[in-house]
C-alpha cells in the first residue's frame, strides 16, 4: 500500500487538500494543529533566510528586498581591510523603520535585532565569514491579521568556501509564532552547500546554482516534541534572475523526516517556480 500523502495550504495553518485513496476531506490531516505544515513553513523560512548568508552583504537587505549595496543599516565599524565584502568585525543593529519593506510575499516585513559579521582572515580576500545573530526578528504583517507571524533567530552561522563552491554550518535557535496556536521553539543544526553554475567572484553576488541542506531540526511547540532530520531529495535550484523576489528557488525538494507524535513520516517541501511559495506535503509512512 503506498504512503498516504497530505497537501497543506501555505497561506494559513489549515489543510486544504488531503489525498489518500479518494479522500479530499481536510479532516484527514493526521496531525493535531497542522504540525506538519508548521514544521514545513518554519524550515522553508530558515532555508530561504539562510541562503542570504552565502553573500553576507545580502544579509543587510533581507530576502533580497532592495539592492545589496543600499543597506538599511550601518556598521559599527566600516573596516574591510581585504575588500572582500566581509567586514573585519562589525555589528549591525536593525530597527524598523528604516528596515521595513512592503510587498514581501504579500506582507510588510520589519527586521529588527542585531547581526555581528566578522572576517576570519581580514588581511586576505576570500569567502569566509562568521555571522552571529542576536534576537534577529522578522515580523510579517498582512491585511488579514490571521496570517501575521514573526520569526526570531539567535545563534551562529559560519561561511567557508572557494571560487568552486560554498558551505554554511549553522546552529540557530528559532522562535516562530502561529496565530491561535502556541509559539514554536526550534533548534536548527545543519550544513548548507552551494554549487555554482559559474565560478564565484569575491565580493560579487551569487550566480545561479544548486543548494543542498542536511542536518537536524528539534521542534518544540506546546506538547509537541519532535526530533527531525532534514535531507535534500533534489537539490534546490537558485535562479539568479529571481533575486529580486523573496523566494528565489525554481526547483528542488527537501524532506523533514521523523515521528510526529505517534505518526512516522516526512514533510516534503517542493519548490517549483521562483516567486512562488513551495508546496508542502506530509507523507505518512507505515
Amino acid at each position: 500500500m503506498p504512503p498516504c500523502r497530505y497537501v497543506f495550504a501555505l497561506g494559513a495553518l489549515a489543510a486544504v487538500l488531503g489525498a489518500c485513496g479518494d479522500s479530499t476531506d481536510p479532516d484527514d490531516d493526521p496531525l493535531p494543529d497542522n504540525a506538519a505544515t508548521a514544521v514545513g513553513l518554519t524550515v522553508r523560512d530558515n532555508v530561504e533566510a539562510s541562503f542570504d548568508a552565502f553573500f553576507p552583504p545580502r544579509l543587510l537587505q533581507p530576502l533580497s528586498i532592495g539592492p545589496a549595496d543600499a543597506p538599511c543599516v550601518t556598521p559599527s565599524s566600516p573596516a574591510d581591510t581585504d575588500g572582500d565584502g566581509v567586514p573585519n568585525d562589525a555589528t549591525y543593529t536593525f530597527t524598523a523603520p528604516p528596515c521595513r519593506y512592503t510587498g514581501v510575499r504579500g506582507f510588510t516585513l520589519d527586521a529588527v535585532g542585531q547581526l555581528r559579521i566578522t572576517d576570519p582572515a581580514p588581511e586576505t580576500a576570500g569567502f569566509g565569514a562568521t555571522i552571529d545573530l542576536t534576537n534577529f526578528r522578522f515580523t510579517l504583517t498582512a491585511e488579514d491579521s490571521d496570517a501575521d507571524y514573526s520569526v526570531t533567530r539567535n545563534g551562529t552561522i559560519v561561511l567557508a568556501g572557494s571560487p568552486a563552491g560554498l558551505e554554511l554550518t549553522s546552529e540557530l535557535q528559532v522562535a516562530r509564532t502561529f496565530t491561535g496556536l502556541s509559539d514554536a521553539f526550534v533548534e536548527h543544526v545543519w550544513t548548507v552547500g552551494f554549487d555554482p553554475e559559474n565560478t564565484l567572484q569575491i565580493n560579487q553576488p551569487l550566480p545561479s546554482g544548486s543548494m543542498t541542506v542536511a542536518g537536524a531540526v528539534n521542534w518544540h511547540r506546546g506538547t509537541e516534541n519532535f526530533d527531525l532530520t532534514v535531507t535534500t531529495a533534489t537539490p534546490l535550484h537558485y535562479n539568479a534572475s529571481c533575486d529580486a523576489t523573496g523566494q528565489r528557488f525554481d526547483a528542488g525538494e527537501l524532506r523533514v523526516t521523523g515521528t510526529f507524535g505517534e505518526t512516522p513520516g516526512y514533510v516534503s517541501i517542493v519548490w517549483e517556480d521562483c516567486g512562488d511559495d513551495p508546496r508542502i506535503e506530509f507523507v505518512a509512512e507505515e
